[in-house]
């Protein structure tokens, strides 16, 4: 496939599933008003989003590979930023699924690779003969956006949850069963 018609085709899928996103998001108000819900949300976007973005700017000028190679060393760097960011929020949230971890886990390595291959486009063609720097990116790119569908369906189906509590001791009557003081 000519990489033109491929990143074309990627950034339409990645903004239509940041829109799609968008409405899911917009339909649970719980993670518009719980911080932790709203990262896990932004999460998702950014699974859509950079891909998107990384994908129309490679479209710009193809012939200039410091425009594709700054564009995904910065992307990629963003996406390591916002997993890690997440995955903080996802270890403190003790009802937080299980595989939503695991797939921010998987993305932080994944977003790294994209800003290396970006930062050393040479040592992808010595490395994997046959493959350009930008085909390889593409690769990763699919991977990104299949990781960025799993998280999104994953919190779609999550059932809604209760405004959280000040406390849980408060309402448990505090620890061993005895009354808060």
């Amino acid at each position: 496939m000519d990489l033109q018609t491929f990143y074309t085709t990627v950034s339409s899928i990645s903004f239509t599933l940041l829109g799609l996103w968008w409405v899911v998001v917009q339909a649970r108000a719980e993670w518009r008003t719980e911080p932790a819900r709203r990262r896990m949300a932004y999460a998702v976007s950014l699974h859509f989003l950079l891909p998107g973005v990384m994908s129309v700017l490679s479209l710009v000028a193809p012939d200039v590979g410091l425009l594709w190679r700054v564009t995904f060393f910065s992307a990629g760097v963003l996406g390591v930023v916002g997993a890690i960011s997440v995955l903080r929020t996802l270890r403190e949230e003790y009802d937080a699924p299980r595989l939503a971890r695991i797939i921010e886990t998987v993305a932080i390595p994944v977003y790294a690779l994209v800003a290396l291959v970006a930062l050393s486009p040479g040592s992808v063609t010595a490395l994997i003969p046959g493959l350009t720097a930008l085909q390889v990116e593409g690769i990763i790119l699919a991977i990104l956006i299949f990781g960025g569908v799993q998280l999104a369906w994953i919190l779609m189906v999550e059932p809604a949850r209760e405004p959280a509590r000040e406390s849980t001791r408060e309402h448990t009557g505090g620890p061993a069963g005895k009354p808060p003081k």
